[in-house]
């Protein structure tokens, strides 16, 4: 397996788990944190093989990936033990999320060709969740898997190119379909042993995730190294006077993200359409670090982007 990647990787806590992944040969076992990373470096090792995405791999947007699993590794939201001792728990929400995003995308592509197929190991126990059992995929994540394929696949037919937005477009498509499961999945859970602060922040984040793929947000190693680490928050949420713990601009996209769960259906559904019609030209996406700060943290020294935000809206 090549170990190509971009020099500032050696700077990441990533850097130790990234290196020390060893290939997945036969099994790949969900429930162990270093075959999650290993699944993932292996896709993101095969999807280069070519160089289109740069001599150093910097500008595949699988990258993003990789950097979510080890935060939350890190901080304890694959189960209370997966930091030190890699077992992941199949009862954890967002253990349950991060499944979806790394099994799915892994059959995906063994049905596009680009990694071999392998044995998908079952959860250890009886879980609450369904996951791949015996090599069979739940109905529900069935469409996901068809939609990672069409993401593989398009990535194959990509010539040398330095625009990569329409893939990452394909890339969000098949994460929301992921996503949607999980937002379905644990709407009436028991948020035990978690606080039902988290939970409740694990279903805003979800729809986060909405915002950003309608923007095709940039999932690239130096865009993420540049705006996408130090934005969550490295405690669980117990409960809402924990946020006085967390730095400031981390505790304001919390309380954003907070504020999404608690939003109606209907009031979030209709406040994404209105962002999606923004971000439906290339110049709002462009531009979307700015204006998802205008939107969303409203201040005096943001008012001519909210003005901007306003005229991508009516634009005809």
């Amino acid at each position: 397996m090549s170990s190509v990647h971009p020099p500032e990787l050696a700077d990441l806590d990533l850097y130790a788990v990234w290196v020390s992944a060893a290939e997945l040969t036969d099994r790949f076992d969900p429930f162990r944190f270093e075959h999650r990373m290993a699944a993932y470096r292996q896709l993101i090792e095969a999807t280069n093989a070519g160089g289109l995405f740069g001599a150093d791999n910097r500008d595949n947007p699988l990258w993003a990936w990789t950097f979510q699993l080890q935060w939350q590794c890190r901080t304890g939201r694959l189960g209370a033990t997966a930091h030190a001792d890699g077992a992941i728990d199949p009862d954890s929400p967002w253990a349950y999320g991060n499944y979806t995003l790394s099994v799915v995308p892994w059959l995906g592509a063994e049905r596009a060709g680009v990694v071999a197929p392998l044995e998908i190991a079952d959860a250890p126990a009886t879980a609450r969740f369904r996951y791949v059992r015996g090599g069979v995929v739940p109905d529900e994540l069935a469409p996901s898997v068809e939609q990672w394929q069409r993401y593989f696949a398009m990535v194959e037919d990509t010539p040398a190119t330095t625009d990569f937005e329409p893939l990452r477009i394909a890339l969000w498509k098949a994460h929301k379909t992921c996503l949607d499961v999980v937002v379905t999945t644990i709407a009436d859970i028991d948020p035990a042993p978690y606080a039902p602060l988290e939970l409740t922040f694990l279903r805003g984040w979800c729809r986060m995730v909405d915002y950003l793929g309608a923007a095709a947000w940039r999932t690239d190693f130096g865009f993420m190294t540049e705006h996408g680490l130090d934005v969550l928050p490295e405690i669980l949420l117990e409960q809402r006077s924990d946020m006085r713990r967390l730095p400031d601009s981390v505790r304001r996209n919390v309380a954003n993200v907070l504020r999404l769960a608690t939003t109606s259906p209907r009031r979030h559904a209709l406040n994404l359409g209105l962002w999606r019609r923004i971000m439906r030209t290339r110049a709002a996406r462009d531009e979307v670090l700015t204006l998802l700060d205008a939107v969303f943290d409203p201040r005096r020294d943001n008012a001519a982007a909210r003005r901007r935000v306003i005229g991508h809206l009516l634009r005809p």
